[in-house]
């Protein structure tokens, strides 16, 4: 039977909608809430034909079960770091048969991976007179790789540009492009899951941002960023403008002083924008930080986890065998799982150790920091309180949960740490368990 839309039924649709809008999208733009849709475990095909049997959970599988054909992994090192770092990188990920290129400021090939020199046909103009080059030319001239220094990070940023149209040249035919540092953890389950969301026909920049002050906003390259194909051809078609050699790509800078920039990550932000193509934010899917140093709250738990960045070889050693021992590989990994890693090391009191607590801090003379027991009291009277710490001088209380480092004494300040168990309990049972892993909706 068809029903007749009067107007009054037309007006009570209306009020209907607007208190559906009212009572639930209103009240959580005011507390800041992200939003979020629910990670897909299972994506479709990316194209017709059959579907690839995908096991998540086991190595390399999205690489071995071929849906991660069209991802080129792009890798940026220093010359130092080809005999210490790169051997153990290829030792965790190159069994996955990765599509892999290697960028750094010096030809090189190790394993049976060419090592290209991302400066290597750079214009001189732009090497003349620019103390930053003059440690690449110490670089080219020895006959050894040394550690990394901190004089080869002054030439990090110079880079990022070249290595685009190097990309560009190098894998004509790639969809996607993963720009990661050896110290970045990759979740590649969890990658292909949200890359199926997208089309790399359509230009997307995506990564954890980076807010600078009156700047464009950029994605942090330490934890890793991702390219689609169609972004990194606006890319290129921006740099035909200053590209005087068509054959040999990086051979300019895009119109961009970089010896006044501060990071390679930034000034690329900023060419894309010029492009037409802004940052996608997908925090904390994309994560500056690693394990012990994630924090763990609203915003950190049933989140899907993409990357993680500043691990060590002991860090993916110990993350690996926890990974191995995950009661359900297959889902997607999420914060909460995560949580598992740490939360053993949470104690009532820990001595020479900083939790990074940062919610509230009470100076030297303040009741709260005259002693460890005053700062623990100050977080009982918080009920936003789940960590604490005394540096001997100050008092730091925490909302969200972190494990930290040690931390050695100094002089007069010495680190302890106090976490409030009881309150980390009722976070648990208040928000687990979580019934799919959350796909966080881009900031911005």
């Amino acid at each position: 039977m068809m029903v007749r839309l009067t107007p009054l039924r037309l007006l009570c649709a209306a009020m209907v909608l607007c208190t559906l809008f009212f009572s639930s999208f209103i009240p959580r733009l005011l507390r800041g809430d992200r939003g979020y849709d629910m990670f897909l475990e299972r994506p479709p095909p990316a194209r017709p034909g059959p579907v690839p049997k995908v096991r998540f959970g086991e190595e390399c599988s999205p690489f071995t079960s071929g849906v991660m054909e069209g991802v080129t992994v792009v890798l940026k090192i220093g010359a130092g770091e080809v005999a210490t770092q790169l051997p153990m990188y290829l030792n965790r990920l190159g069994r996955c048969k990765q599509d892999l290129l290697i960028f750094s400021d010096r030809e090189a090939t190790y394993n049976g991976f060419d090592i290209a020199d991302a400066l290597a046909h750079l214009r001189p103009e732009y090497k003349f007179n620019n103390p930053d080059f003059d440690v690449y030319d110490r670089i080219q001239a020895t006959n050894s790789t040394e550690e990394k220094s901190a004089e080869g990070w002054r030439l990090d940023k110079y880079k990022f540009l070249p290595m685009m149209e190097w990309t560009s040249y190098m894998r004509p035919e790639a969809q996607w492009y993963v720009f990661l540092e050896l110290d970045t953890y990759v979740n590649y389950d969890n990658l292909y899951r949200f890359l199926s969301n997208f089309n790399p026909k359509t230009a997307h920049y995506f990564g954890s941002p980076v807010w600078p002050r009156k700047k464009t906003i950029f994605a942090h390259g330490g934890s890793g960023f991702v390219l689609s194909r169609a972004a990194l051809d606006k890319v290129m078609a921006l740099g035909r403008m200053f590209g005087e050699n068509k054959h040999f790509p990086g051979t300019h800078f895009f119109g961009v002083d970089i010896k006044k920039q501060c990071c390679g990550d930034e000034v690329l932000a900023q060419v894309l924008k010029k492009s037409g193509v802004s940052l996608r934010g997908y925090w904390p899917m994309f994560n500056g930080e690693k394990p012990f140093t994630a924090r763990f709250d609203k915003e950190h738990w049933c989140e899907a986890i993409i990357t993680m960045h500043h691990l060590g070889e002991d860090d993916f050693t110990q993350l690996s065998q926890w990974e191995s021992a995950r009661s359900h590989p297959e889902r997607p990994l999420m914060f909460e799982e995560l949580f598992t890693l740490i939360e053993p090391h949470l104690h009532e009191k820990a001595e020479d150790w900083s939790n990074m607590s940062e919610s509230i801090t009470y100076k030297k003379g303040k009741g709260a920091a005259k002693s460890f027991d005053k700062c623990h009291k100050a977080c009982v009277n918080d009920s936003n309180c789940v960590q604490f710490e005394h540096s001997g001088t100050e008092c730091r209380l925490g909302y969200s949960i972190q494990l930290g480092h040690h931390q050695a004494p100094e002089g007069e300040r010495q680190w302890t740490s106090g976490w409030m168990l009881g309150r980390i309990k009722a976070f648990k049972q208040a928000h687990s368990p979580c019934q799919s892993a959350h796909f966080v909706h881009s900031n911005p």
